[in-house]
């Protein structure tokens, strides 16, 4: 289970599926993204064994490629992470953070976006959006798409907001004055293993109360805001947006946090956001707005509304290229087309999703001015982590399938006569795996067609 806000996993990103409303062309060509010199090209329609052959090499070898870019994002946010865990676990909290370390992280986070712009295979970008669902929003912002996720038009994608986010909270029942404050002994706060008791003291006042209460919160991990609404009556709120986030409370003597004194209380409920992509039903999480797989043309878009300003009738608008991988695997012309697609691993895009106290908008934004922003980036980073190890796990399994599919064409290529192959029920390990690519690379270089 990731940290709070990690962003689901995608259901069907390396899924077999028809291409929704376009004909399969002679060949497959790349729409919509510049096409520099030396531009990949796989060949579709009706394939010949060699060909699904070249094809899955070809595919092998990008997906190698995208996953040495992966590890390398992955080992740069480690250092990051690091640096932030250990200015926050060592660092004295009664004054400003280190000074070094805003600098560090930058640097690691300026030398991620540079493996995003290197990591190329023929030219075709792999992790900067030419091989993935690309988009942006007006009045939201884009997070993701899917293998089913289609191009909008030129107006783009109307989205409509039904139901807005909410957060879970808990309200105290009188106004705080000076009385009730001294009258009461202690204050009790939970979410899930972290905890508060706050003790009351002798010359407490309203305002070194919520001070006080909000400091040891934040000390002890509980991602809530604290304090007072108009009519001066207590407030605790959860960071994150949506029904699955709550936590309890009580007030031990008096009624400030819970109604029955002595009796802990939960949180009432979050809410997600509810509404439709282009007309077609999509499921909240929060402030995200995810379509169905089953969707003709929004499936697995995900959007975030942030707070940010609607249309007239609560609608904002979405445009979205559709740029994965698209190819044919297998041969004759009973195997639909492939479609991979990869994340986009710029800092500006990451952690788009993520709720923070300081208003991180993606891990782009990070500050660490005050504690509180370096414990924020320390959340955020940690929810890319969770999330890039998940994009690993999958392009190794993507890798896997079809070191194994090309593998099974192996066997059933006439070039392959005479050859030893290995037997069905051997299991092939990776190593051997990767010197039959090898010896399938050196076979058919020339055949790769490289358009320029």
């Amino acid at each position: 289970m990731g940290p709070t806000g990690t962003l689901p996993r995608a259901q069907a990103g390396g899924a077999i599926v028809p291409a929704r409303g376009h004909p399969v062309p002679a060949a497959t060509r790349w729409t919509r993204v510049p096409r520099p010199g030396g531009w990949l090209q796989f060949e579709s329609g009706w394939l010949s064994t060699d060909q699904a052959l070249k094809n899955l090499e070809t595919m092998v070898s990008l997906l190698q490629r995208a996953q040495e870019g992966l590890n390398g994002i992955d080992t740069l946010l480690e250092d990051a992470i690091a640096a932030v865990n250990d200015a926050w676990s060592k660092g004295n909290k009664t004054g400003p953070p280190p000074e070094g370390i805003g600098e560090t992280v930058w640097t690691r986070l300026n030398q991620i976006d540079e493996i995003v712009r290197q990591c190329r295979f023929y030219g075709r970008g792999l992790l900067d959006g030419q091989s993935s669902v690309a988009g942006i929003g007006v009045g939201l912002d884009f997070i993701r798409g899917g293998a089913n996720t289609c191009s909008a038009p030129a107006e783009g994608y109307p989205v409509s907001i039904d139901v807005l986010p909410s957060r879970a909270y808990i309200l105290g029942g009188v106004a705080l004055e000076e009385d009730w404050v001294r009258a009461e002994e202690e204050i009790f706060l939970a979410e899930g293993e972290h905890f508060v008791r706050y003790r009351i003291g002798p010359q407490e006042t309203v305002a070194s109360l919520v001070l006080g209460l909000r400091e040891q919160a934040r000390m002890a991990g509980l991602d809530v805001q604290i304090g007072l609404t108009a009519q001066r009556r207590l407030i605790v709120r959860h960071n994150q947006y949506g029904s699955q986030y709550k936590f309890k409370g009580c007030s031990f003597r008096t009624p400030l946090l819970s109604k029955r004194p002595g009796k802990v209380e939960w949180s009432r409920k979050g809410r997600d956001i509810q509404g439709t992509l282009s007309s077609e039903p999509a499921f909240g999480i929060g402030r995200m707005l995810v379509g169905y797989l089953d969707n003709e043309r929004t499936s697995e878009l995900a959007v975030v509304w942030h707070g940010g300003r609607l249309e007239e009738g609560r609608n904002a608008r979405c445009y979205v290229v559709q740029n994965g991988l698209r190819f044919q695997d297998g041969a004759g012309t009973d195997n639909a087309p492939v479609c991979l697609v990869l994340p986009i691993l710029y800092t500006r895009h990451l952690g788009r999703w993520m709720e923070t106290p300081s208003s991180y908008r993606s891990l782009a934004d990070v500050r660490f001015d005050t504690w509180q922003e370096l414990r924020d980036a320390l959340h955020l980073m940690l929810a890319v982590s969770f999330d890039l190890e998940d994009w690993r796990e999958r392009v190794q399994g993507w890798i896997k399938r079809y070191q194994n599919q090309a593998l099974a064409c192996l066997r059933r290529s006439p070039a392959a006569a005479g050859r030893e192959q290995p037997r069905a029920d051997e299991r092939v390990t990776a190593a051997q795996a990767e010197r039959m690519a090898l010896q399938l690379r050196e076979r058919m270089q020339h055949e790769l067609v490289a358009v320029r």
